[in-house]
């Protein structure tokens, strides 16, 4: 018995001295190539926590000649973690956001630039969650944006909580002619007292209410009209 023990003891120090050295080399290289999503990774709730690169974009990635081994996120890949947020996000209308803005009459006819990755309409829209030949489809065409759905509000790789409780996440989107949400609240007493807190011009006790405050309340993912609740 006790030999058994040592042998799964030894294993399992193997497994975990294997994972910390990939993750150093991930760490390694990427201080190189792309040192903000290091430094962003390295503020986050995930760091803290030991979720390193591996678990949300596997272990098939090890170098520059295996990138595209690299997998990228879904929200079934962050429902590992958040369940509960996930399932809620699943059940609101920002999931719908990508089948929206292909069901569209006229969308098939719109030229690319106007539809996909970060230009027009898929700028926002790309939060709706997506089939696995869409994703496919967007993986082979270059894009890497919006797959997880969950980043577009939780910023990578920080992932942060207290950004996506901040009305200038929902800004992102949620502006402009034709839906001009952000300018509204902007404009009103809840955005300007809020952004008066912001700046320290009034106490941080001072009520101001956010888009979150009405329309996720609770941090209830679901984000649907204020009045329609389930």
């Amino acid at each position: 018995m006790k030999k058994y023990f040592l042998v799964i003891s030894g294993l399992l120090l193997f497994a975990l001295i294997n994972s910390y050295g990939q993750q150093n080399k991930c760490i390694e290289c990427h201080y190189k190539e792309t040192p903000n999503i290091v430094s962003d990774w390295q503020l986050s709730k995930h760091a803290e926590n030991d979720i390193d690169c591996s678990v949300c974009h596997g272990d098939e990635h090890t170098s520059a000649e295996d990138v595209a081994r690299v997998k990228l996120p879904t929200p079934e890949t962050c429902s590992m973690c958040h369940d509960t947020q996930v399932s809620q996000f699943k059940k609101g209308k920002h999931a719908i956001a990508w089948a929206a803005m292909k069901a569209m009459p006229t969308a098939h006819m719109q030229p690319m630039a106007l539809m996909e990755r970060l230009k027009g309409c898929g700028g926002c829209h790309k939060v709706g969650v997506k089939t696995e030949d869409e994703i496919r489809k967007l993986k082979a065409d270059g894009s890497v944006f919006g797959h997880a759905s969950c980043d577009v509000c939780h910023t990578r790789h920080t992932f942060s909580k207290k950004e996506a409780q901040q009305p200038q996440a929902c800004q992102t989107c949620h502006q402009g002619f034709d839906h001009a949400q952000w300018e509204m609240y902007s404009g009103s007493k809840h955005g300007v007292r809020y952004l008066l807190k912001q700046n320290g011009v009034l106490s941080e006790n001072s009520p101001a209410p956010t888009c979150q405050t009405c329309h996720t309340p609770e941090g209830y993912y679901k984000g649907r009209t204020v009045g329609l609740w389930d």
